[in-house]
């Protein structure tokens, strides 16, 4: 079939340089099987064979252009291999098109059906034919990917050419300067590295590759093509890294750049040493362990940065590992600690300790390396510090060298962890390191028993060391600290030593530990001692809400002995659930400690069967059997909110790990025993109605496939409770609780008679009630809506509009404007993603678009006294929404925002300041426009005296400020300065303290460092 007349007049029209839309035409016209690809270069022979360069080079680009849009898997072996062959052959043609040829060649490597011994051809015409530098970064990277998709599909035909293709390849990359094409070259020398014979060619291929070391490039700060220093540092570490024939070459450098003055060059040469080890071996890094030796313990020694000391003491470390894992160099290794260890020792027996400090951090780095080296360090320095502990008599001095030893008892406890580890050199010197730790716990300064509280954990922490009355007097020293010690640092420590000892041993702890706390918590008297004269003297005796803390911290770990402390601690908080408001905060406690139990093992198959099956429903049965049983609730403590909803916590992390599959009726059953308890009936009293809470932490973190009995009656009691009864926690629960039955509940026409039923029942409510009945109607049917946002049902915006309606309300307004915060903000306690609830995609977007507009048209109309309502949920949507949403419609909305700020609202100017405060980060152009009007208004609300957190807000606010552009706020440095002077005698501490940093960011305003 002949070529349609359109072809040849697009290509001439393309070759003339009239129009460039040839390429698409052409392209469209193969993809629709119009013409085929041969038609093309049929048609464009005279062009690519003309005597002008410039039309060969047309032609030829074209062809290009024309091959990259078509699909890879389209051409034959055949057509590929002509085109392979014809572009091989441009390379010899003028330079000018030799960048045109390449692009083709770029085309024609990436298709499926290239035949068998044309990647070679093109390789070889590339190497012999192009001078790879001479072109521009674009056609160069033209060639690294010819190369790459060469060395990924068609590596066994190019291995063929052995050290040539080295060669080349060096030829290609040497000169090379431009990043973005560094990163692929640094990539393709790992390839060539893998797998081809370069050893030939080793010291000319390094040369070519470390000519860039170290890395000093910095990206210009608006640099489109995102090439960063780290990407070229990493890629270039890993060309060095990549085989030990680079060792010789490699060495020596690195070496000559640890004597840089340049920090950067010096970190990035230790981190390139620490990648270089491992590959290199011991047969090259011994030579040079002494100069390594010698420039870490330079940078530890004199301490430039931090993070430089830390790159030489991991470079220490690794060459360490590196001798340590070949058994030839043992002698070799053994010297090399010796040498170190005759350095260290001078400054380890140092009386004034000056040095101690950097030379343990080196042998610290050194016993990490590995168990054998480890024991060496503990058998050279052990004896040491407990020879410099005895010589001290300056508690500081002696808190020093605890400290020290802790450091090395925690290298132990992490490096000798298996029961095989080799320990003679810790076995021999516990007893005096024991002997010390415990010594130090009779001190009266808690910097040295916190010190060796660490010591300690550590020292339990190593299987088989300490025998059991070592055990025994450790456990009592920790005993005595629990339950005595009121320092929080202190107790801190002895809670980790505790710890330590439940994971290493679970019966010690459960046999001996256990029961002394549990006396201590069981005791209401404070223990007494005799002093010198026997006159009776109290000792200072902690809370039980600490020693709690410390029954938590040991839930770890062994399952039966997390499952013993469970039990023993419900037991605890059943004893206290009778008990007067005295001891409020040990019940509030032990509720704590019981969720700090259950969220760390929560992951362990048989301590959450155990949860589930016997934990659960006894906690439940707990707080209900005081419901039922009490006649005057007021002094009850499980009734008390706080200590209500602590339970009610814990009962809901243990609902959320429950399946589908779980019975959950045995449950639900406890809020109703006929003729006592009728926790769903507003009739009943709040005792046992407030148990709503309860049963909403269960039935609301359930999966939402799990099957709930009578589910539709329990909404309806549930819709009851939250208009009519009287009690706050009963129906603000109730209200909760609906939310989240509705916002689960399968879709369907079930679901929404449901939902009309309740919108019915809360309009009535709404309507016909009392003030107090319709602020209940009305917080229940704000979750409500909450809860069908969450889950995009259409219902929503029947509620959504109702809720903009009430605006106008000058009674229900402000709760209305408050609903938009309770329905963006995520609670802990209902309708979150770990309790299981339906939530879609961007529904916080949703609200925002369709929203506001009806709010601003809304304050726009509406008269002065109700423009705050507007303002008080513009303020909550303009918190909440997600930032790149709100940036593009937040310069209309400013003005608004303004105006916030004079209305006489707290709670409004609250919520505004706080939007304002991250405004000012995050769209500081726009916040800059009306600094003029912002900045008075927010000054004045500095000394808002009704409000403490607005006056912290505003603070806030003004300090953040400093960051919008000088020459916008810097005009009004005298006069907020002045402002700011009267906030510094604010009677609040923390307003005064907040005022100091705000009037300090005003007072560096315009300074080198603003």
């Amino acid at each position: 079939m002949a070529a349609p007349m359109w072809l040849s007049e697009t290509l001439e029209e393309y070759i003339r340089g009239e129009k460039n839309s040839g390429i698409s035409a052409v392209t469209s016209g193969i993809h629709r099987k119009e013409i085929k690809l041969v038609d093309v270069v049929e048609q464009l022979g005279p062009y690519l064979t003309s005597n002008e360069t410039t039309i060969r080079a047309r032609g030829v680009r074209l062809l290009a252009d024309v091959l990259h849009q078509i699909p890879r898997d389209l051409l034959n072996e055949n057509e590929v291999t002509l085109l392979s062959a014809f572009f091989c052959d441009r390379l010899q043609d003028h330079h000018s098109i030799t960048a045109h040829t390449l692009f083709g060649l770029l085309a024609v490597s990436g298709f499926a059906n290239l035949a068998a011994g044309n990647a070679v051809k093109i390789i070889q015409g590339i190497f012999k034919e192009v001078q790879v530098q001479t072109l521009t970064q674009v056609d160069r990277r033209s060639v690294y990917n010819i190369i790459n998709n060469f060395l990924s599909s068609r590596l066994a035909e190019l291995q063929n050419l052995g050290s040539e293709f080295v060669y080349g390849y060096m030829q290609v990359m040497d000169g090379e300067k431009d990043p973005r094409n560094l990163v692929l070259a640094f990539q393709l020398v790992q390839l060539v590295i893998r797998d081809f014979p370069f050893a030939i060619f080793a010291e000319e291929l390094f040369e070519v590759t470390a000519c860039y070391f170290p890395i000093d490039f910095r990206p210009a700060p608006n640099d489109p093509h995102g090439i960063t220093q780290e990407q070229l540092i990493l890629a270039l570490r890993a060309c060095l890294a990549a085989t030990p024939k680079f060792a010789q070459y490699c060495l020596p450098m690195l070496m000559e750049k640890l004597s840089s003055e340049l920090t950067s060059a010096k970190l990035d040469t230790y981190q390139t040493l620490i990648a270089c080890a491992p590959v290199y071996g011991t047969k090259h890094i011994k030579e040079y362990m002494e100069a390594i030796w010698s420039y870490c313990r330079k940078e530890v020694f004199i301490g430039v940065s931090d993070e430089l000391e830390q790159a030489a003491l991991d470079t220490l470390r690794c060459v360490i590992v590196t001798m340590a894992t070949d058994v030839t160099c043992k002698h070799e290794l053994t010297n090399f600690l010796d040498n170190v260890f005759k350095e260290c020792e001078k400054h380890i027996n140092e009386p004034g300790l000056r040095l101690i400090h950097p030379s343990s951090r080196l042998l610290q780095a050194m016993s990490s390396a590995s168990e054998t080296v480890c024991d060496k360090v503990m058998g050279f320095v052990l004896p040491l510090l407990t020879q410099q502990f005895h010589k001290q008599t300056q508690t500081s001095q002696r808190r020093i060298v605890v400290d020290i030893m802790c450091g090395f008892l925690g290298i132990c406890a992490i490096t000798l962890t298996s029961s095989g580890s080799p320990r003679t050199s810790i076995q021999q010197h516990k007893d005096a390191i024991l002997k010390i730790l415990l010594s130090v716990l009779g001190e009266s300064n808690p910097q040295i028993h916190q010190s060796a509280l660490g010591a300690l954990s550590h020292l339990v922490s190593l299987p088989e060391l300490l025998n059991e009355e070592e055990l025994n007097l450790v456990s009592e020293h920790l005993i005595k600290i629990s339950t005595t010690e009121a320092d929080e640092n202190t107790r801190k420590a002895c809670s980790g030593a505790l710890q330590s000892l439940a994971e290493k041993q679970p019966n010690l702890v459960k046999d001996k530990v256990l029961p002394a706390l549990w006396k201590e918590l069981n005791t209401d008297t404070e223990p007494m001692e005799v002093d010198d004269k026997g006159d009776a003297m109290t000792l200072h005796q902690v809370s039980h809400s600490d020693i709690l803390g410390d029954v938590a911290t040991m839930a770890t770990g062994d399952p039966t002995l997390v499952i013993h402390i469970s039990s023993e601690v419900l037991q605890h908080l059943s004893k206290l659930s009778k008990g007067s408001l005295g001891n409020h905060s040990e019940a509030l406690a032990t509720g704590q400690c019981l969720l700090r139990i259950v969220q760390k093992n929560s992951n362990t198959k048989t301590c959450l069967q155990y949860f589930h099956n016997t934990l659960l429903p006894s906690l439940l049965r707990i707080p209900i059997s005081v419901a039922m049983e009490i006649s005057d609730a007021s002094n009850v403590l499980l009734c008390q909110e706080d200590v209500l909803r602590c339970i009610a916590s814990v009962i809901r992390n243990l609902a959320q790990t429950l399946d589908s599959s779980y019975d959950v009726s045995s449950l639900l059953q406890q809020f109703q025993v006929p003729g006592k308890l009728e926790s769903l009936k507003v009739s009943s009293p709040w005792p046992h109605t407030q148990l709503v809470m309860l049963l909403s932490s269960i039935i609301c973190s359930l999966p939402r496939d799990a099957a709930i009995p009578n589910w539709e009656n329990h909404v309806k009691d549930l819709l009851v409770l939250a208009t009519q009864h009287t009690h706050r926690i009963t129906h603000e629960e109730a209200a909760k609780c609906l939310a989240g039955l509705l916002n689960k509940y399968n879709t369907g026409s079930e679901l929404d008679n449901v939902i009309e039923h309740v919108k019915q029942e809360l309009t009535q409510c709404g309507n016909t009630g009392d003030e107090q009945s319709k602020h209940r109607a009305l917080s229940a049917w704000i979750w409500v809506t909450k809860a069908l946002l969450l889950r995009s049902h259409p219902s929503f915006n029947i509620f959504l509009t109702h809720l903009l309606n009430l605006l106008e309300d000058e009674q229900l307004g402000p709760l209305a404007a408050n609903s938009f915060r309770v329905m963006l903000c995520e609670y802990e306690d209902i309708l979150n993603p770990s309790m299981h609830a339906d939530i879609k995609l961007m529904f916080k977007q949703r609200l925002f678009l369709q929203t506001l507009p009806k709010i601003v048209e809304g304050f726009n109309k509406t008269d002065a006294a109700k423009k705050k309502h507007y303002l008080q949920a513009l303020s909550h949507l303009l918190h909440y929404v997600p930032r790149q949403v709100l940036l593009s419609e937040l310069p209309p909305l400013m003005p608004l925002m303004v105006q916030s700020l004079t209305q006489d609202d707290s709670a409004l100017y609250l919520s505004t300041l706080e939007t304002l405060h991250s405004l000012t980060a995050d769209a500081p152009d726009i916040v800059s426009q009306h600094v003029d009007s912002l900045l008075p208004s927010v000054l004045k609300l500095t000394g808002y005296e009704p409000s403490m957190k607005v006056r912290i807000a505003a603070l806030k606010s003004i300090g953040a400020m400093t960051s919008l552009p000088h020459h916008v706020v810097f005009p009004h440095k005298n006069s907020v300065i002045r402002g700011l002077g009267l906030r510094l005698d604010d009677r609040k501490r923390l307003v005064r303290k907040v005022a100091v940093a705000a009037r300090s960011e005003w007072f560096l305003l315009g300074t080198s460092g603003k």
